[in-house]
């Protein structure tokens, strides 16, 4: 379903003033109700408060605005731990969080797995620290990235 600019802006603008960025924004059916899922992060993560406060003052703004004909359920939330890691930015909030990067075959290596802290990352690299050592990974590499969960 597509969604009016309208919406994109008021969710972003709401999250913005308490430190978020919308992550992503999607209107879905979910069974005979439409579902308008707001999915928020920041570098440091989100609280559950930070997604309440979002919750109630995103509702009144797009009941106030009315962008969205008819009715529909706002989901506000975060992405999972389970999340896959893509871009430098996904990278980027996972500073100090160990991660495993599945690595694609290049030259004669074959597909490889590396599992390190991630140190810093940009829009083409990723740095983790194995075993001590920094170790830069290209993103064009990275076939999969997970968070390796504590448990």
């Amino acid at each position: 379903m597509t969604l009016p600019p309208r919406v994109q802006e008021l969710a972003e603008r709401v999250a913005r003033t308490h430190g978020v960025d919308v992550l992503e924004l999607a209107l879905r059916r979910q069974g005979r109700s439409r579902v308008l899922s707001v999915v928020l992060d920041s570098e440091d993560g989100v609280d559950a408060d930070v997604v309440e406060r979002v919750t109630k003052e995103l509702s009144l703004e797009l009941d106030e605005a009315d962008p969205l004909p008819g009715s529909y359920v706002l989901e506000v939330t975060t992405p999972g731990l389970d999340r896959p890691l893509e871009t430098g930015r996904d990278f980027r909030r996972q500073r100090g969080h160990e991660v495993e990067i599945l690595r694609e075959a290049s030259g004669e290596q074959r597909r490889s797995q590396l599992r390190g802290v991630v140190m810093a990352a940009d829009d083409q690299v990723v740095t983790l620290e194995v075993g001590g050592s920094p170790v830069r990974v290209p993103l064009s590499d990275v076939v999969r990235g997970k968070v390796v969960l504590p448990w």
